[in-house]
């Protein structure tokens, strides 16, 4: 081992085999999208439901409801009949500003242009969050582009630390298709 290598500490080699890993799983992601939760909905759950409070297990949750109607739109009875899911890796991230919200790389389907991807996630989402949205935020609900740099470093920034307080990989809602998916 040389002396730059035993100078990483745990998580630093911890985020290289991560990243490592998710650029071997990836393929050319091209659309970049960010998720954010109404205030409304945040408050709501946070006073209703003790079992799901706005907490990360919460957003995952919720995303999985979303992108399983995502995956329905798309892919029609393909979805459930032959797991056919819209390539994604997600991750959960949590700010003191903005609390925890998501950000995703996607691929388009083979049958679908990245702008209509785009605005089938865009419309999913917001009959999603649509009993919560008001208009003065609904605008931040959702954003999506084509995938401009380095998104995937952008996406884990922290998913460096391993107790996973600022951010991880939503492993129950990315998905790596099979080779003959897509």
């Amino acid at each position: 081992m040389d002396c730059q290598q035993s100078a990483l500490t745990h998580a630093q080699r911890t985020r290289i085999e991560e990243l490592r890993w998710l650029n071997a799983h990836s393929q050319t992601w091209n659309i970049a999208v960010t998720w954010h939760v109404p205030e409304p909905m945040r408050a709501f759950y946070n006073g209703y439901n003790q079992r799901w409070r706005y907490i990360e297990d919460w957003l995952s949750n919720e995303l999985r409801h979303y992108l399983n109607k995502v995956d329905r739109h798309i892919y029609k009875a393909a979805h459930k009949n032959r797991s056919m899911r819209l390539p994604r890796i997600i991750t959960l991230e949590h700010t003191d500003t903005v609390g925890w919200h998501a950000h995703g790389l996607l691929t388009n389907p083979l049958h679908l242009d990245e702008p209509t991807t785009q605005q089938i996630l865009a419309t999913h989402w917001h009959k999603h969050t649509a009993r919560f949205a008001t208009a003065r935020f609904e605008q931040r609900l959702f954003w999506a582009e084509p995938v401009n740099g380095n998104y995937l470093g952008y996406i884990t920034k922290h998913t460096k630390n391993l107790d996973g307080t600022l951010g991880f990989v939503d492993l129950s809602n990315t998905y790596f298709p099979q080779a003959s998916h897509h």
